[in-house]
Order: structure tokens, then sequence, then C-alpha cells
């Protein structure tokens, strides 16, 4: 079973990591994160990423596993997991009615 979600955050590893090594980690992350961490925004101090993945396998369970696989070699990691399976506001109108407004 899939869903859809969206995922945004940023990973900082620590300094002193071999290329290969964070390679490594970097290619997990995108495994459970389900997006290409090395197309993700690179600032100079951290990996931004953001992405909608509309059939998704993505869980906070998978995720937090990765990290604490790695947490020696991580500096930061903040991770926002919206899982998007129903609207949190729906507008519907219709011929001049408002069939439907469910707003927050």
């Amino acid at each position: 079973m899939s869903w859809e979600t969206l995922v945004v955050g940023e990973l900082k590893l620590k300094e002193g990591i071999s290329k290969e090594e964070e390679d490594r980690i970097l290619k997990e992350f995108e495994e459970v994160l389900e997006c290409k961490l090395g197309e993700a925004e690179w600032d100079g101090e951290c990996y931004s990423f953001q992405d909608i993945n509309w059939s998704s396998h993505v869980t906070g369970e998978k995720v937090a596993k990765v990290v604490e696989k790695y947490e020696d070699k991580i500096d930061y990691f903040d991770c926002s997991i919206y899982y998007l399976n129903e609207p949190h506001e729906n507008l519907f109108f219709d011929k001049g009615d408002w069939v439907e407004k469910w707003v927050l």
C-alpha cells in the first residue's frame, strides 16, 4: 500500500567524513526518504530537501532507524513528513452555490 507524502527537511553531516562514507549515508537516506539528496539544495552547510511523492512508502519509523544507525556521523537532522491522504480544507463552489465549504 502507498500514500501521498510531502517530506521537508535538512541534513548536516559531521566534518571529517570520507566522500565514500558520505555517499553511503546519503544513499541510505535517499532510500527511506524516497528523494534524491544529491539533487537537494546544498547551502555549504547542509542538504535541504523537499519532495512530494504521490505513491510514497515513507514512514517516520524507517527514517528514525537510519538516523540512529548514523547518529555518530550526523551533526543535524530535521525532517517533517506530511501525509496528504485527506485535505485540511475543502472548498467546492458550483453554479453560484457553496456545495461544500470546510475551512479551518
